[in-house]
């Protein structure tokens, strides 16, 4: 080592260091020995600075997205449904009949408000679950509207109306009626917008969703998904038996069952799809079919403008096609008809003879989509009995 690199590394030792008794070793081999340590220090220095640099980065960059989060919701609310379609209503041939819907609305949407204080539904939506139900959230920019889809509550038609009011050209000259929508890539979902932009969307559009009796709902996915012939060669149908289907006949089919039952994966039947449904812990896990709807559109979290019942889905949804939304120049008339009692009545048959266990689960899986949106279980569970036994 030369002098002058001695000189300088002196002229960085602490006097405290060149001071001390040293060992017996040469000077040169005395400062090397210093030099790790020293290095060692300033680069757990640089380090920690760079950590806290990271930091205060991402955090600076969280507060930003939430005071930009807070500014839309507070300062992009959208009127309730009422102040939105009253001046419209008073114009209206069936002003009756409309400010009858609305008023109800306004009781229906209080219900929820009240319902969500006493229900089940996490206080906070992970990732995972706000993606789930964005993405069941179809929009109509033109229009700007939003639906989130409910399977087994009319959602077939109000797709049909989406890609026909949304102006995408290939359903511009098709008859409503012929569009196929199940399986269609051509919406737009709130899901593909990015944080900012969704919120916008929930904010500024008209959002609303339809239900039905979930445990009418239920029995209406079992006998269209398990039952129904017709449409056991479709593809979709198809699909659908050997993912489930197959599924329930081995857990839960007691007789057993022959290789070409098995290769079909229908027909189930009530007393196995009961069997499957209840095997859930979590309604979370639950294909869309017998999910509660609280779990598919989240009502909790999200501000409905309006939320429409399956059961009188003619007159709520010709209000909002006339007022709310103004499109009806692409629904023609009678698109939508009440629904007739044969569901209902084949629920209270079917339901009635389920043992106890059965129906004590099935009470606990749908209570919040009864106490929320105003259903009775107790007509086909016999909820009071079960509770005082």
């Amino acid at each position: 080592m030369t002098a002058v690199t001695l000189k300088i590394m002196r002229s960085f030792v602490p006097s405290a260091y060149r001071f001390r008794k040293r060992p017996s070793n040469s000077e040169e081999e005395y400062f090397v020995s210093l030099i790790p340590g020293r290095f060692m220090g300033k680069i757990l220095k640089l380090i920690i600075a760079v950590v806290v640099l990271v930091a205060v980065v991402v955090l600076g960059n969280f507060a930003w997205l939430v005071l930009q989060q807070y500014a839309i919701l507070v300062n992009t609310k959208v009127p309730p449904p009422q102040e939105l379609t009253y001046d419209v209503l008073k114009q209206s041939l069936h002003y009756e009949q409309n400010r009858g819907v609305a008023t109800v609305q306004d009781a229906r949407i209080k219900k929820v408000v009240d319902g969500c204080r006493i229900a089940k539904e996490p206080k906070f939506l992970s990732a995972h679950q706000k993606k789930s139900t964005y993405s069941r959230i179809f929009v109509d920019h033109n229009h700007k509207f939003a639906y989130c889809s409910v399977p087994k509550a009319a959602c077939t038609k109000w797709k049909q109306i989406i890609l026909k009011s949304s102006g995408i050209g290939m359903y511009e000259d098709k008859d409503i009626s012929s569009i196929f929508p199940h399986y269609d890539y051509q919406f737009k979902r709130l899901s593909d917008l990015d944080t900012i932009k969704a919120l916008q969307v929930l904010n500024n559009y008209y959002v609303f969703t339809f239900v039905r009796d979930p445990l009418v709902r239920l029995v209406s996915a079992w006998k269209d998904k398990f039952q129904h012939h017709a449409n056991e060669n479709r593809s979709d149908y198809v699909h659908f038996h050997h993912e489930f289907g197959r599924n329930i006949m081995k857990r839960f089919r007691k007789g057993g069952f022959t290789a070409d039952e098995l290769e079909r994966g229908f027909p189930i039947s009530f007393s196995e799809y009961i069997e499957y449904i209840t095997s859930f812990s979590n309604p979370e896990e639950m294909n869309e079919h017998w999910a509660p709807a609280t779990t598919l559109c989240r009502p909790c979290h999200i501000d409905y403008h309006f939320v429409g019942k399956f059961e009188h889905q003619k007159i709520e949804s010709e209000f909002l096609i006339d007022n709310a939304l103004s499109i009806e120049r692409y629904v023609p008339e009678d698109f939508f008809t009440e629904p007739n009692a044969g569901s209902r009545n084949l629920a209270k048959i079917l339901l009635a003879g389920l043992p106890e266990r059965q129906r004590r689960v099935l009470a606990e899986i749908y209570q919040d989509d009864a106490k929320l949106f105003g259903y009775d279980l107790m007509e086909f569970l016999e909820v009071t009995r079960l509770s005082n036994t």
